[in-house]
């Protein structure tokens, strides 16, 4: 009787946090991808995207060589060697594109296109993952799907090849969450951020080397921050992957679009249409009512099983 007893406070006791588990990493981690693509839209007005990708590796070599001191024993430990590699070339890939996509295209277009990574993502970590996805998250999903449509109203728009680039990324990005998410059931989140940097260095700097150029002291001081705001980045996926499931963070990945508009209207004077606030406004609606939903019907769960119990 003890021991029911005692397994009902635990249900209770731990159930309603892991709702929000990873959730605050994922927002924050799309507000440093507002500041990179801030950063690389400055940087390749002077420098070529190759350049810009090899030099973001290298300075974030730099910013992790504290870790290279304290950890030089465990850092590189892992039995998944092909996967880092695999998942190294694959982001080297996803980076080309994405930063070719950013410099193409009108940022809040580039992001809203982007969106179609937690849709695929979410819906790929269900038949890779056999992770279990509720049909409030497929709601929300389709819902923001809805939205991303109205922000490109294909058939309206002109063409770009842009697009091109940002269809690869995502795919590459899909990929990658995959990867990543496996990756973290085993090793640690600075092994995996450390062991990226450096093998996507060593894949980057042969397209980087055709287009060295000297760097003067303001163009380092932007490349140094753009290191550190990408592997804080990461480090945040990775750590929020380890916390929660793909198909429950996914959806909070639209919070993007809200930090880059801001930045694009006061930084670079790009203003979105009404197309692009009706597209967001959709969008936040349906990750809104998902939550609700999700809330809901974790509390119901919750009784039922201490019920059960």
């Amino acid at each position: 009787m003890l021991k029911k007893y005692l397994g009902k406070i635990k249900i209770l006791k731990h159930a309603p946090k892991n709702k929000y588990f990873g959730v605050p990493e994922i927002i924050l981690s799309c507000f440093l991808s507002s500041i990179i693509i801030t950063l690389v839209r400055d940087l390749s007005s002077q420098f070529h995207i190759f350049f810009i990708v090899m030099m973001r590796n290298l300075c974030g070599i730099f910013v992790l060589i504290p870790h290279f001191i304290k950890h030089q024993k465990s850092l590189f430990r892992t039995n998944n060697i092909h996967l880092h590699l695999f998942r190294s070339f694959n982001g080297t890939i996803s980076m080309f594109l994405w930063f070719y996509a950013i410099i193409s295209l009108p940022m809040s277009e580039a992001i809203s296109l982007s969106f179609l990574t937690p849709i695929i993502t979410t819906l790929a970590s269900k038949f890779f993952l056999k992770e279990r996805v509720s049909k409030n998250i497929f709601f929300a999903c389709l819902v923001s799907f809805v939205g991303v449509l109205i922000i490109m109203r294909p058939g309206f728009n002109e063409f770009k090849y842009g697009y091109i680039f940002c269809f690869g990324s995502i795919i590459s990005w899909t990929i990658s969450n995959l990867t990543v998410k496996t990756m973290t059931k085993t090793d640690k989140t600075r092994n995996i951020v450390a062991q990226m940097t450096v093998f996507m260095f060593l894949f980057s700097l042969p397209f980087a080397i055709p287009h060295f150029k000297f760097i003067d002291f303001n163009a380092f001081v932007k490349f140094l921050f753009l290191g550190i705001t990408s592997n804080l980045c990461y480090k945040l996926i990775a750590q929020a992957y380890r916390k929660n499931n793909l198909s429950l963070l996914q959806p909070f990945d639209f919070s993007r679009l809200i930090f880059t508009s801001f930045i694009a209207y006061f930084i670079f004077d790009e203003k979105p249409d009404f197309w692009i606030f009706l597209g967001s406004s959709i969008i936040l609606i349906g990750l809104i009512l998902s939550l609700k939903n999700k809330n809901f019907e974790s509390e119901k769960s919750l009784a039922q099983k201490a019920t059960e119990i």
